[in-house]
Parts: C-alpha cells; sequence; structure tokens
C-alpha cells in the first residue's frame, strides 16, 4: 500500500483514540493468538473483522503440540477442551484394502515427549475460546463489520483508514498486522504483492454424527479414538472426532478434474458431489458407503504462496495465511497460524525504535520455520497420493519402520517451541 493511496487528514471522521495501541486486521486464529499474546506483555490491542458475525466456517482442525503448549500460555487450552478431543494415535490405512500401514501414538506420548497434548476440535470451537479470552482482556478490542482498506506508514508509527458498515474512520496505532487470510486486502493492495495459487486440488469436507456412521466404515476404524487418513492414487482421505466426540470429521483431498484447475469456475454443487465420489469408486466398500452417507460434501478450493511475506514496511507486518498460505498435508495450518503470532508478540520490546530489526529477524526465523513445514507437507502429499511402485514401496516403509523412528521424526515439528525462537 502506497502512500499515494491515502490523505487520511481529510477524511471527516477523524478520530486517533490511542496513537501507541497495535492494530490488527483480522480476527481469526492468527490475529486473535497475536492479540492475547501481545495482551499478556501489556499492549494495547484493536482488532479489526470485516465479518458481521465471527460464524462457524470451515470444519475440523488438528491442533498438534507445538501450538496447543502456546495455547496453554495464553489461557486458551482450558477453554478448549471441552470441546476437542486427544486421539489416542495417528493412524495410516490403504484406501482401497483397508490394511492398516502405520499405528502411530500421539494421546500420553505426545504430553510426555512433547509436553503439550495433541488435539483435534472444530475450526469454531478454537475460534471461539480464543475470542471468549481475547475479549476478557480489558486492553484487546474487537470490532466487527470493519475493513483495513488503506495505511500509510512513518518512523513513529502507521496511519489506517477503516471501512464500517456505515461509516469511514481513521486512526493510528504503533504497528499495523495484516491477519486477514489467504485472500488479503493488505497483502493484495501491494503493488509487488505475490497472489495465492490454486494448486488444482480440492478439500471436500463433511461431519458426520458417529451413531449415522455405515457399520461398513466402522469395520475400518481401529479401536480407540485416533486420527486416521487412507492413503489412494492422487488421493487421500482423514477422519477424526470433533466436537467433544460427538461428530466425525471428514476431509477428501482429490485432484480438480472437472474445472480444468479453475478456481472460479462456476459449477453445479450437485454434478460436482457426484463427480468427487465417483474419485474414489475403486476404494474400499467402507469408504465408498461414507463419501454417500457424508452428502453434502463442501468443496474447499487448495491454496499455496511460493513464497513467505512477513515484513512488509517498518510497521506493518503480515502473518498466517496473509504471509504463506499452505496445503494442508502437514495438519499445521492453525499451528502455524498461532506460532505467527505469539513469535511476532515476543519480538517486540517496549521500545519501539528496535522494532525494524525486530521485525526483520522475525520473518526470517519465521521464514525458515514455515519452508521446513511446507517441505514436509510436500513429502506428506507425494506419500499419501502415491501409485503403483511408489505405492507398494511406501507402504513397506511404513510396515517395516519402527514407530520410535517415526515419533522421532516429528521432534522438531511437535516440540518447537515458538516462544523461543530468537534463541534459534
Amino acid at each position: 500500500m502506497k502512500a499515494a493511496l491515502i490523505d487520511l487528514k481529510t477524511e471527516r471522521n477523524r478520530r486517533i483514540p490511542n496513537p501507541d495501541q497495535i492494530i490488527i486486521a483480522g480476527a481469526g486464529i492468527a490475529g486473535l493468538a497475536l492479540a492475547l499474546a501481545l495482551s499478556e506483555k501489556g499492549f494495547s490491542v484493536q482488532i479489526f473483522e470485516k465479518s458481521a458475525t465471527l460464524a462457524e466456517i470451515g470444519a475440523g482442525l488438528q491442533v498438534s503440540p507445538n501450538a496447543t503448549r502456546l495455547l496453554a500460555r495464553l489461557g486458551v487450552l482450558e477453554r478448549l477442551k471441552y470441546a476437542s478431543v486427544e486421539p489416542q494415535a495417528i493412524c495410516l490405512q490403504d484406501g482401497t484394502s483397508g490394511e492398516k500401514l502405520l499405528h502411530l501414538p500421539i494421546g500420553n506420548a505426545a504430553k510426555e515427549r512433547w509436553g503439550a497434548p495433541y488435539l483435534v476440535c472444530h475450526r469454531a470451537d478454537l475460534q471461539n475460546a480464543l475470542l471468549t479470552e481475547a475479549r476478557s482482556r480489558s486492553n484487546i478490542a474487537v470490532q466487527l463489520q470493519s475493513t483495513v482498506t488503506h495505511h500509510k506508514g512513518d518512523s513513529e508509527g502507521v496511519l489506517v483508514r477503516v471501512q464500517y458498515h456505515d461509516r469511514i474512520e481513521e486512526h493510528r496505532g504503533a504497528l499495523l498486522v495484516g491477519a486477514d487470510g489467504v485472500w488479503s486486502n493488505m497483502r493484495t493492495a501491494m503493488s509487488d504483492a505475490e497472489r495465492a495459487r490454486y494448486t488444482g486440488t480440492i478439500a471436500w469436507r463433511s461431519s458426520i454424527a458417529v451413531d449415522q456412521l455405515p457399520g461398513s466404515f466402522n469395520a475400518l476404524l481401529p479401536q480407540g479414538t485416533n486420527v486416521v487418513a487412507w492413503t489412494g492414487a492422487n488421493a487421500h482421505l482423514i477422519a477424526y472426532p470433533i466436537r467433544s466426540g460427538q461428530m466425525i470429521n471428514f476431509v477428501a483431498v482429490a485432484l480438480d478434474r472437472q474445472n480444468g484447475r479453475r478456481w472460479d469456475a462456476p459449477t453445479n454443487p450437485e454434478n460436482v458431489s457426484q463427480n468427487f465420489i465417483r474419485e474414489f469408486a475403486s476404494w474400499h466398500q467402507g469408504i465408498r458407503d461414507v463419501m454417500r452417507a457424508g452428502r453434502p460434501w463442501t468443496p474447499w478450493r487448495l491454496f499455496e504462496m511460493k513464497k513467505c511475506r512477513f515484513h512488509v514496511e517498518d510497521r506493518v507486518v503480515l502473518i498466517g495465511d496473509a504471509a504463506h498460505a499452505m496445503t494442508p498435508y502437514a495438519a499445521q495450518g492453525a499451528a502455524m497460524a498461532i506460532e505467527d503470532g505469539f513469535t511476532l508478540a515476543e519480538a517486540l520490546t517496549i521500545d519501539a525504535a528496535t522494532w525494524p530489526s525486530a521485525l526483520d529477524e522475525f520473518s526470517k526465523v519465521r521464514t525458515k520455520r514455515i519452508a521446513a513445514v511446507a517441505r514436509r507437507g510436500a513429502l506428506n502429499h507425494l506419500a499419501y497420493h502415491a501409485k503403483g511402485p511408489i505405492a507398494l514401496a511406501r507402504n513397506i516403509v511404513l510396515r517395516k519402520r519402527p514407530v520410535d523412528k517415526f515419533v522421532k521424526g516429528f521432534d522438531w515439528l511437535y516440540g518447537f517451541d515458538a516462544g523461543k525462537h530468537m534463541e534459534g
């Protein structure tokens, strides 16, 4: 956003209530986590969110120990526990034969090894827990139906224009943070901004009550409460409990064959759903049955950004999907958003003169971390969607490799503590 785009001094509804506040665009997981972390350090925070209500968007989430350790510090974990589930294991199975390939313990083992639990929940339950905690803090204000449209930064801070449903106002803050998602207004307004790229892949989502699951599918499930992934050629299916275990969340990822990989192609939902189910026609009977039982399946087109963009200007920074939209193959989208917020708050001291260099360091550290997670996601993508001889080799490795080797391979990911990021 160029300075020439805004001359806020000419606005009629001029208002500068707190020039030392930190302004956040977006009340999603990244923005709320950041607000709470900043609140802990004594900063005043103003969040502007364009939605009229924070509705139940999305579906299930996996929240791994690298994120739950931070939620505990922010006072959110206890609020989330009532609606979340702590799975006993992550299980991989062959989507065609139903053969069990890997059983990775993560229940008590996660807390013992990584010092925090592994949880699964509905996205709305996590967002509500964050929002409830934020609204309990006197130094956090959340304003709905408000969009940051322009900004102008200088060495002293940043001036922003906010569009409400019935008026325009301006606000001054010490820092502006764009946490407004994959279609970030703040990012796309930059002349050199990278647009999120459609991957040509769709995540199909559905939730089914536990007592309505087909018997043929139940027969596929390993005993206990687990996260289960079924692998197949160019597709995979993941299932895990949400809503205190009353529902099973499903995510089926497959190629977008009908739309020529065009994310904006118009579609007939019923026809698309039928075509999607055909993608799994050769899979195990239990999976085919749950595909039919799960209608309607909601399509969620997958986007990614090849390059991270955190530090934009001296007093402007991006976090979450606005900075690094990524595919879900590592199940780390929510965790990276929480890590971003916590790490950014840790980088800021009371002396704003140090912020430009601190934000550069934040950007460097987070870019390295995001790149490592993206590489793990790409590896998982190859493994989940393998076919032919590669799939056979994968199955052999999963069956034969000692479980403790797999567990150790997650130490860098789940054992990561964003609160110590500046130490390396």
